[in-house]
C-alpha cells in the first residue's frame, strides 16, 4: 500500500472522467431517467475508486468499503442502463444507432475501446492485484486509453 501514491490517484481520474463525460453525453441522447440514474451509479463506482486510491496514497489508509462498492455498484449501474434500454426497445430508432456507431471514424474508435476493454478484463482476471500499485498502473493506463477512445467515439457518433 505504500508504493500507492497520489500520482496513481490522479491517473486513475482518466478513465473515471473519460467515461463520466461519454456516458452523461450518451443518457442525454437516450433521453431516459433510468438510463441517467444507472449512469451515475456506474460512474460513482469509479468516482468511489479514485477516492480509495487518494487516500491510500495520501494518508495511507484503507478505506475497504470504498474498494468494494466498486463492483455491485458497476455492475448495478450498467444492470440499470440495460434494463432502461429494454424498456424503451420499442423507442429506440435501432437504424440510427447502427448509422451513428459504424459511421467514421467512431467505428475506429468503439472497436479499440472494445479491444482495451477486452485486456482490462484479462488484465484483471490473470495479473492484477489490488492492493499492487504496479498492476494497478498497467490498469490504469489501459483502461484511460480505452475510456478515452470510448468518450472520442460518444463524441463523433452524437456529433
Amino acid at each position: 500500500m505504500s508504493e500507492f501514491t497520489l500520482a496513481l490517484a490522479l491517473v486513475d481520474f482518466i478513465p473515471v472522467i473519460a467515461f463520466g463525460v461519454a456516458i452523461i453525453l450518451l443518457a442525454s441522447v437516450f433521453n431516459s431517467p433510468l438510463f441517467l440514474i444507472g449512469a451515475i451509479a456506474s460512474l460513482l463506482a469509479g468516482v468511489f475508486k479514485v477516492l480509495w486510491k487518494l487516500i491510500l496514497g495520501t494518508v495511507k489508509k484503507d478505506v475497504k468499503w470504498l474498494n468494494k462498492s466498486f463492483l455491485p455498484l458497476q455492475a448495478g449501474g450498467w444492470l440499470i442502463m440495460l434494463l432502461a434500454v429494454i424498456l424503451n426497445i420499442c423507442k429506440i430508432s435501432w437504424s440510427a444507432v447502427l448509422t451513428a456507431v459504424t459511421g467514421m471514424p467512431q467505428l475506429i474508435f468503439f472497436i479499440l475501446w472494445i479491444i482495451f476493454m477486452g485486456v482490462m478484463v484479462w488484465y484483471k482476471k490473470n495479473k492484477f492485484d489490488k492492493y499492487d500499485a504496479k498492476t494497478n498502473w498497467v490498469a490504469e493506463i489501459v483502461n484511460s486509453i480505452g475510456q478515452t477512445c470510448f468518450l472520442v467515439a460518444i463524441i463523433f457518433a452524437i456529433g
